[in-house]
This record gives structure tokens, C-alpha cells and sequence, in this order.
């Protein structure tokens, strides 16, 4: 299982990774203090930020399991903005 270093080099590399999964998202979410969040629509992906109070909301991929570039954008700033990316990673 990757760890949380090499899923935000991945994540935050100089173009928008093409081959982010869902998968990989939430095994970042948790390393980030964040947990999932049940119910809402059928494809939704929710998260919640224990220290800050902030969610991360927006309909999954499908019908594959990469997540695509304005979803990428999205979880790029919710971790910027919570304080778990900086650039010295």
C-alpha cells in the first residue's frame, strides 16, 4: 500500500495525474485525518476533516475508477487548504 508521501507526489505532480483512483484517494484521506462519509447519492464521495471541520464533496467517476481532473483540482486545494500539502514534500 503506497503511503502518504508517494500518493501526494502523485497527486500533486506538475500535470494533473491521469491514473488517480479512488482507492488511492481514500487511503490518502485517512493518512490526512479525514474519514468517508456514508450516504448522500449513489456515486458520491464525501470526506470529513476531523481537525478543521471542512468536507470534500463531489460524485464519483464512472463508469471507471480514476478520478478526472476538475475532481484532481478539487482534492489539490481541500488538502492544500487543511494544511496537509505543503511544498516541501
Amino acid at each position: 500500500m503506497p503511503n502518504k508521501e508517494k500518493l501526494l507526489l502523485k497527486l500533486f505532480q506538475e500535470r494533473i495525474p491521469k491514473n488517480f483512483t479512488k482507492q488511492e484517494l481514500d487511503t490518502l484521506m485517512i493518512h490526512c485525518g479525514c474519514r468517508k462519509l456514508q450516504g448522500g447519492r449513489g456515486s458520491g464521495i464525501r470526506f470529513y476533516h476531523d481537525k478543521t471541520g471542512r468536507i470534500l464533496a463531489f460524485d464519483g467517476p464512472h463508469p471507471g475508477k480514476e478520478l478526472y481532473p476538475y475532481q484532481i483540482r478539487m482534492v489539490r486545494k481541500f488538502l492544500a487548504d487543511i494544511g496537509e500539502y505543503t511544498e516541501d514534500i
